[in-house]
């Protein structure tokens, strides 16, 4: 069910919410966000999927609440909106703003420098959340077998007869290695944020961490994970490595897991791209994967 973002605040104002003004802070193929009043986040998931990811979201939004170093997404709404197929989350708004691309490039070597041990900082506390924090039901390894089996399962179902058989083949053999590894590899499971790239990191008006939103890819898993997102991100890349070890373990093992699960980002989008009849996301991170 695609909904806009029109329907959503004419839904909430007819449960009540006050919205005087409001802007859309995002839309993907996941969910909406909107800013209203210049005070409050309101998320809403496009599909199931989405929205069980939501549920578990909360959870750990509410978990880590006022632990880490930095301002993250408190959801002090969770609520069945009438007219809308799925729950609402809503959270403060966190000030600051997301860099692109150019004013990452411009960084200094000590913005650079404070920036990797803030996020070093950030990774070492969230990684050493107790796991007591959650409930047995929320407590299962995202990136284990199963994770990859299903993965494996969803390309051949649903991207291969999107591509052609040269590069499907290509893009197999290249995932049936990697998943290979990836099966051997050993590591004691945290709570990761799963997507741990700029996009998500929040600055203040002198280009100082601020927050980290986004946590609907967050369960437990692999660190390295949240280190491939971070050297797999438009910006600094592996030259964020430095800044952050002086601040977070980044052992040998961690970076080969990391720099093997950055491999398969863009077969992930792809894959993404094909359950949302993306033709264009389907070529570009095929060609990105095949490329590497």
């Amino acid at each position: 069910m695609n909904v806009s973002a029109e329907t959503i605040v004419e839904s909430l104002l007819s449960a009540g919410y006050q919205i005087e003004q409001w802007s859309l802070l995002g839309s993907g193929q996941n969910s909406v966000a909107i800013l209203a009043n210049d005070e409050w986040v309101f998320r809403y998931p496009l599909h199931r999927d989405a929205a069980n990811s939501m549920e578990l979201e909360v959870g750990v939004l509410q978990a880590i609440h006022g632990r880490l170093p930095v301002f993250t997404p408190d959801p002090e709404i969770f609520v069945d909106v009438a007219g809308l197929e799925w729950r609402v989350m809503a959270y403060p708004f966190i000030a600051g703003q997301i860099l692109g691309v150019d004013q990452i490039n411009v960084l200094g070597g000590s913005a650079l420098s404070r920036l990797g041990k803030d996020l070093g900082r950030f990774l070492t506390t969230l990684h050493s959340t107790p796991t007591s924090l959650f409930s047995g039901s929320e407590l299962r390894d995202e990136d284990g077998h199963q994770r990859w089996g299903i993965f494996t399962e969803d390309v051949r179902n649903i991207l291969k007869p999107r591509v052609t058989s040269s590069v499907w083949n290509r893009s197999n053999r290249k995932l049936s290695k990697s998943v290979e590894k990836i099966n051997r590899f050993q590591y004691e499971p945290v709570l990761r944020h799963g997507d741990f790239g700029f996009g998500n990191f929040i600055f203040d008006d002198r280009s100082r961490l601020a927050g980290v939103i986004d946590f609907c890819s967050a369960g437990l898993g692999d660190p390295a994970v949240d280190v491939a997102s971070l050297i797999a991100t438009n910006g600094p890349g592996d030259s964020m490595i430095g800044h952050v070890s002086a601040a977070y373990t980044l052992t040998d093992d961690l970076l080969l897991r990391a720099r093997i699960y950055s491999d398969t980002f863009p077969l992930q989008h792809a894959l993404l791209g094909a359950k949302n009849d993306d033709e264009l996301a389907i070529k570009e991170s095929i060609d990105s994967y095949l490329n590497e």
